[in-house]
């Protein structure tokens, strides 16, 4: 089953996040340390090994983007992202691949520090004029759900409105 999702990014880093999903990959924060791989916390979870406060803050953001997880994100769910490619628009991405950790050299818009290791595989859907939220097949309801909550959040209450606006892509 097709689950749809919003994702925030670091808004500092709108250009690098847009030629990212570009390349066909989502990438995420919090991970910027090699110990900070999800797959690698996963096994450490797994064995019952507590984690420091660092990797605890990495795993409760971003463990969704690990398919083996409980409501997590599936190959060929949607992600609808938020001020991309520029603020006031929406992008919508298909997932294709599973999750990977690659630290971006290109570091973090407060310090240069590499981060934004978490990689999922996307398809892009939607061109550099992205989604204007209050245009035809928008819901009030569905322009509300897109507040932040938090860096990942479900939009499966708006899935039929999503494939709609899907199927009237340019």
């Amino acid at each position: 089953m097709t689950r749809y999702w919003a994702l925030r990014t670091d808004q500092a880093r709108r250009a690098f996040f847009w030629s990212e999903l570009q390349a066909g990959r989502l990438r995420q924060g919090w991970g910027y340390r090699p110990d900070l791989d999800l797959e690698h916390l996963a096994d450490l979870r797994h064995r019952g090994i507590k984690l420091p406060k660092y990797q605890q803050d990495a795993w409760r953001g971003n463990r969704r983007l690990l398919s083996s997880q409980p409501d997590s994100m599936q190959v060929g769910d949607i992600v609808v992202f938020l001020h991309l490619p520029r603020y006031g628009v929406w992008s919508i991405a298909r997932v294709t691949g599973s999750y990977r950790f690659e630290i971006s050299a290109q570091g973090n818009a407060v310090d240069g520090t590499p981060d934004y290791g978490h990689i999922r595989e996307v398809d892009l859907l939607t061109d550099e004029r992205g989604i204007d939220p209050i245009r035809d097949g928008v819901s009030d309801s569905w322009r509300r759900s897109m507040r932040p909550i938090s860096r990942m959040w479900s939009l499966d209450a708006h899935g039929d409105e999503i494939n709609r606006l899907i199927q009237d892509l340019p």
